[in-house]
Order: structure tokens, then sequence, then C-alpha cells
């Protein structure tokens, strides 16, 4: 699907800055995509080592643990794609929602950390752009008001750390600074991301009623 994805603005950023391009690990994709088939989407892995499925057992049961994480996935969509028109360059993107809670107006993206307490956990979401990527689906989504982040780790104790990016002052705003700068790089030098070498996808249309 030849949109612009936030990952896609990472691969670019790199790019622009001179640095090798940083793709994760297979087994981090592997893992991502476990962990959020069976705390999203209910799917139990299958044929998978014993100590890796009691790991995403015990996070996915930590996240259901959270009132907030819970009444999300339970009462949102989730996966759901989205498009959009960049509004200032007009060039095409696109966001995949790990929850969209429609009647909260909020958007609730789920990550796996190793980071060890709530300060590092902070630290994580400013070194990864998170801010950027917030304001990015904030923009692409004419329903949205929030955005929230729930970290979970890796290891025990498995704690589950949650961030409100559109509460945390100057949050959102540096990140549509971010994401404007390189759209608008986009747009004068031209970028094709290697993600659109990828198989195409069916587009579920986002809508504000379930």
């Amino acid at each position: 699907m030849p949109r612009y994805a936030n990952s896609d603005l990472s691969q670019f950023r790199d790019q622009l800055l001179g640095l090798p391009a940083r793709k994760p690990s297979t087994a981090a994709l592997v893992f991502g995509t476990l962990f959020h088939s069976l705390t999203l989407e209910q799917q139990p892995p299958t044929g998978i080592n014993p100590k890796l499925d009691v790991q995403l057992i015990a996070m996915r049961d930590s996240v259901m643990q959270c009132d907030f994480a819970r009444n999300a996935i339970q009462t949102g969509r989730v996966e759901l794609v989205q498009t959009w028109e960049d509004e200032l360059t007009g060039l095409p993107c696109k966001g995949k929602l790990d929850i969209w809670c429609d009647r909260d107006e909020t958007i609730v993206d789920l990550k796996s950390t190793s980071a060890r307490s709530y300060g590092e956990f902070l630290k994580c979401c400013e070194d990864y752009d998170y801010d950027r990527q917030a304001a990015f689906y904030l923009d692409g989504n004419p329903f949205a008001k929030r955005f929230v982040i729930i970290g979970v780790q890796k290891t025990a104790p498995f704690q589950v750390f949650y961030f409100e990016a559109t509460a945390a002052r100057g949050c959102i705003e540096m990140g549509r600074k971010k994401y404007g700068a390189l759209l608008r790089d986009i747009e004068r030098f031209g970028f094709t991301p290697t993600s659109w070498d990828k198989k195409a996808v069916y587009l579920q249309p986002l809508s504000q009623a379930a």
C-alpha cells in the first residue's frame, strides 16, 4: 500500500542523517506479533517454546489487570487501519491503531518494554519518538482526541505503565513538528519506503461508530 507509515518516517530520517538502516530483528517482530495477537485478538500462540508461552500469557494477564487497558480492549476496535492525506503536503499516509475507542475518542497503543521503571519507560517514549507517532495518528483520525500508550514489561514483575501523550505538555506539538518536517522533506526530495514492497492488505473503513 503506497502510503507513508510512521515506521517509514523513521527509515527516511535515518537515511537523511546517514545512519544505518535500523530494522527490528525477526525474533522481535515475531514476539510483538504474538503478544498483540494474544492480547488484542485473544489468539493463543501455537507451536512455540513453552517458556515463551508462559511469558506472553503473563504479559497479557498483567495488561488485562489494568482497568483502563482491559476496558479499551473489550469495548474498542483492535488492529484498525486508517488512511489519510497529510493536510500540509497532501502526501498519502497510513497507520494501524492497536485499539480505537470511538466512545472515548481515544487511540490506545500497546507496547512491550524492557524498561525497569516508569522513568525508564518515559525515556523509551522519548528515544523511540512515540510523541511523533501519537501526533501522526491523532492528525490522521478526525474523531480522536486522546492518545494513550500502555507499556508492559517483558520480564517479571510484568509491570504495566500508563502514559497519556495528549496530557503531557508539549508532547503532541513536538511530535507534530517532527513528522511535519519529515513529510516536507519527503515531498521535496522524494522517498520510496522498503515497506511498499510488502503484500497489500484489506482496509476496514474508519468511522466513528463501531
